[in-house]
């Protein structure tokens, strides 16, 4: 089975085929694969998987449609999608926004800055910044979310009623939102507590009212948000990989250790805060990983895959 590597690498090379076809025109393999820096087999495989490729509806007219005769390929009509300049929603910005959040990559990083670029000038980027994570935040957190968010973007103090994980108390602090940051499936509060005069960090999901305070506050210049969990205080799940299955690494599961099983499979334990979060990827291997422990994550899994399924039906 391709490691992830291969498969990023032809999914580039597969996007940067489609600017070369055009239609009417036969293109020798050899100048494809030279465009591309592939030989001519990848490129003429490249080319058999773009065929089943398309654009919604999925009509023979919204595929790519393209014939391979020997050393060269024909193409019969421009592929879909390419006619015009990509301009995404809404939400669709803020999905991919909150995925490349999630995945750790800076408010300054080029990709985020073309998605930016590239969103409907129906909706100010600024709202776009503001709003970005409310819409995948997990259940009942979205409204405290966006609430939190707005009063970051506005720089208002906010007085919040927090459970203390480690005494189970309720507390009321005032606190100005900094930042809203996600590590290991679990969302966070990053702001400045007027109670200890001291930046401290608080899961939204302890997070049990908010309310505002009518006051504004200076943001700090030039401080660089960021949530790091202890992985000895987290809940550790173990997950087992067929032999033969691409194993994740530190960067796609943060605190992973893998252990060789006897009859050629793996055991990976990885430290998690959110369910979801682990179950999501146990469920994107596809059958290659499966959830061992604890209950709670094996449940989690057996319930997102069951509703992936219905949504194939």
């Amino acid at each position: 089975m391709p490691n992830s590597t291969d498969a990023a690498v032809r999914a580039r090379r597969l996007l940067a085929l489609l600017p070369h076809l055009k239609r009417g025109e036969s293109t020798p393999l050899a100048d494809l694969a030279a465009a591309v820096g592939a030989t001519t087999a990848e490129v003429a495989a490249d080319l058999a998987t773009l065929t089943l490729c398309g654009v919604p509806p999925f009509s023979p007219l919204d595929m790519v449609d393209l014939e391979i005769d020997g050393e060269s390929v024909t193409v019969n009509m421009d592929p879909p999608g390419l006619d015009r300049q990509l301009k995404l929603s809404a939400n669709e910005a803020r999905a991919l926004v909150a995925a490349l959040d999630t995945a750790g990559y800076d408010d300054d990083s080029p990709l985020r800055r073309k998605l930016a670029e590239a969103t409907t000038d129906t909706v100010p980027s600024d709202e776009i910044a503001r709003t970005v994570r409310t819409g995948t935040a997990p259940g009942g957190i979205a409204d405290l979310y966006a609430a939190l968010a707005g009063a970051a973007a506005e720089h208002d103090k906010v007085s919040i009623t927090y459970l203390t994980g480690t005494t189970g108390r309720m507390s009321e602090r005032v606190v100005h939102p900094w930042a809203l940051v996600n590590r290991l499936g679990a969302w966070y509060l990053v702001a400045f507590c007027e109670g200890v005069g001291e930046e401290r960090v608080f899961r939204l999901d302890r997070i049990r009212a908010v309310a505002q305070t009518g006051e504004r506050f200076t943001p700090p210049s030039n401080k660089r948000m960021s949530v790091t969990p202890s992985a000895e205080r987290l809940p550790v799940a173990e997950v087992r990989f067929v032999p033969g299955a691409t194993l994740p690494d530190g960067r796609e599961w943060p605190g992973v250790s893998l252990e060789p099983a006897d009859d050629g499979s793996v055991i990976a334990r990885v430290p998690y805060q959110g369910v979801a979060w682990i179950a999501r990827r146990v469920v994107a291997r596809l059958g290659e990983a499966e959830a061992v422990s604890p209950p709670e994550v094996r449940d989690a899994v057996r319930t997102m895959a069951a509703a992936m399924l219905t949504d194939l039906r």
